[in-house]
């Protein structure tokens, strides 16, 4: 067998034999040619008369398992029409957002806003259908809702200015890193995800470092006042740990209080996700030991202790243009590379597992068509014996 084999000339011994599975050639063009054999054995084999009851109830499972094995490689493999408009609308949108921060920067402030008004609406549908309306509530959310308030109703607020950067720079580009956000283009889940992550440092660096300084003053008067080199760390601490005490106070009590029966039914929201997720690291072993209530306020002053370590550069994004846009341009490519990991590992895997799968069960099928034609033949010998005696 060569090195990449394509998967139509193995024979069918071959192809249910696990050890070839590192050599067979995934490409789309052999599996479609894969899909066409299929339905022609399928076919050659409906018009084959055999007597043996137990082979035609083999025949029939064993056609049932191939038309499983069809469907799930084609539903892998060929997107719906719907998420391949989405990925090319997630490409284009990709484009043109780095079209305008270099033609027309004064405009991504409502190119930002149009997309949000766009995906929260699905993603706030897509996760009560799914039950994870709780999620809604987290930080990330929270610090987007603040971003659209600065934009649109207190751009002459300094401090809100400073509080929306130290948040985007810093828990929100972070995660990219810290929670494995992949930009997949086709799933409007995870583009979404990596929406509510990238898209506000990005809207953030546009207002700071690319307006012009006339239309910066009229439009975002608290952005143009701020003075970025005289900054106050101790100072954008206070004012960003303000607003993180509102939205911390806010969540508990709305979700850990008020919501505490559901959530004990098993309604999930990020601190029980979280608490199982890491339940066998050493610091989600240590929460986990801890006494009720104490869980609650060690994940809470474990959040906010890594607010604050991640907004301590935020002084050197505000200063430096050519900082900011290297750390942006990271924080893009490590979301690009957790998307090429999914599609190349994870699609990789579920296409591996289900012919390993199928090998499987054509293997035990075959084991107990065996074992019934040994046992019919037993009873075959055991009768004419009992003939001869007579």
């Amino acid at each position: 067998m060569s090195l990449r084999t394509p998967i139509d000339r193995l024979s069918f011994l071959e192809l249910i034999d696990p050890s070839s599975l590192s050599y067979i050639d995934f490409s789309r063009k052999t599996l479609d040619k894969v899909k066409k054999s299929t339905k022609n054995l399928k076919e050659k084999a409906a018009k084959i008369k055999i007597s043996n009851d137990e082979f035609n109830i083999l025949k029939t499972r064993l056609s049932k398992k191939i038309d499983e094995l069809d469907d799930n490689l084609m539903a892998r493999l060929n997107a719906s029409k719907t998420e391949k408009w989405f990925y090319a609308f997630s490409l284009y949108s990709i484009f043109f957002a780095g079209y305008l921060i270099g033609k027309h920067p004064s405009f991504f402030h409502i190119y930002y806003s149009i997309l949000f008004t766009i995906l929260m609406p699905i993603r706030l549908y897509s996760y009560w259908k799914r039950d994870f309306n709780y999620f809604l509530a987290d930080l990330c959310y929270y610090v987007n809702t603040l971003v659209m308030l600065f934009i649109w109703v207190f751009p002459s607020s300094e401090h809100l200015y400073m509080v929306c950067f130290c948040f985007t720079y810093g828990t929100l580009a972070w995660a990219v890193i810290t929670w494995r956000n992949s930009l997949v283009l086709h799933s409007i889940e995870k583009t979404t995800s990596s929406f509510i992550h990238l898209m506000p440092p990005v809207t953030l660096f546009v207002i700071t470092h690319e307006l012009d300084k006339e239309f910066k003053s009229v439009r975002f008067p608290g952005a143009a006042s701020f003075n970025y080199n005289d900054w106050n760390l101790w100072n954008g601490i206070l004012w960003t740990s303000s607003y993180y005490l509102i939205w911390q106070s806010l969540y508990h009590y709305f979700i850990t209080i008020k919501r505490a029966e559901k959530i004990k039914k098993g309604k999930v929201n990020s601190f029980t996700w979280l608490r199982k997720s890491y339940s066998n690291t050493a610091l989600g072993k240590l929460v986990n030991n801890l006494p009720e209530p104490l869980p609650v306020f060690a994940f809470t002053l474990i959040q906010y202790g890594y607010q604050l370590s991640t907004m301590l550069l935020c002084p050197f994004w505000l200063q430096s243009k050519r900082a900011a846009s290297i750390f942006m341009t990271l924080i893009f490519v490590i979301a690009c590379y957790n998307g090429a990991t999914y599609y190349i590992d994870i699609f990789g895997k579920r296409l591996e597992k289900e012919v390993k799968r199928l090998q499987k069960e054509i293997a035990e099928l075959q084991a107990e068509h065996l074992t019934n034609a040994s046992s019919q033949n037993s009873s075959s010998s055991s009768l004419n014996d009992s003939k001869k005696d007579d």
